[in-house]
């Protein structure tokens, strides 16, 4: 399957979602913004990625930006400017950005499902697919930090991260992989998965974009 049919299928369900659901619910994951801000995220943000707009991406002010541009911005707005940048952006999806705005997708779909209360597709191909770039980068930090290599087995076969014979495995669903690398597990919830052996040398490069200090419940 592709980038953009992953990409659209996950679009499809946010916009559901958010439809039936509150608009202003607190979404956990994403802390200070709700259901329409990160739907507002999600819809400036493809628009960012197919334009090459980058600014403020490290300090965190790009995500910002896009939300409190569009505060006052109805919903159903938003979901047209999603889709009108979702058409014009089919060649980044077959670039190196595709998988990282999959992921996304996917990611931020989850935290609304939770902030709704409306949790599914956990065992979706599209959150093995969500993997794809954060098992990339994982790989590369442990190489580039010259860290003890890893066996990650997942309900659909093992991945070996790091360079070498690992002598540790992490038995763990491909759904609370991913919520542990793009940081919606707490140090805590991380050490309680099911580690053949201590985590504590892995852990400040396994969460791609921080980690929580409170543990957040799914």
């Amino acid at each position: 399957m592709s980038n953009a049919i992953t990409y659209d299928a996950a679009r499809r369900r946010i916009t559901g979602l958010a439809e039936d659901g509150d608009q202003d619910a607190p979404v956990a994951a994403c802390p200070g913004w709700t259901v329409k801000d990160v739907v507002a995220h999600l819809a400036a943000g493809l628009g960012d990625f197919t334009a090459g707009r980058f600014e403020g991406v490290r300090d965190g002010s790009w995500g910002e930006r896009q939300v409190a541009d569009r505060r006052d911005v109805a919903l159903r707005d938003l979901f047209v400017e999603w889709e009108r940048n979702f058409q014009s952006s089919e060649g980044v999806f077959d670039s190196p950005m595709g998988p990282v705005l999959v992921a996304e997708v996917v990611s931020h779909e989850h935290d609304i499902r939770a902030a709704l209360g409306r949790p599914g597709d956990r065992d979706d191909v599209a959150v093995r697919a969500a993997l794809t770039r954060p098992l990339q980068e994982l790989d590369r930090r442990l190489r580039a930090g010259g860290l003890p290599p890893l066996r990650v087995v997942l309900e659909h076969g093992e991945r070996i991260l790091g360079e070498g014979e690992p002598t540790t495995t992490l038995r763990v669903s491909s759904f609370e992989l991913l919520r542990v690398i793009t940081g919606r597990r707490s140090d805590e919830q991380t050490r309680a998965l099911d580690w053949s052996a201590d985590p504590g040398v892995w852990l400040p490069v396994l969460h791609l974009f921080g980690t929580r200090d409170t543990p957040l419940d799914e």
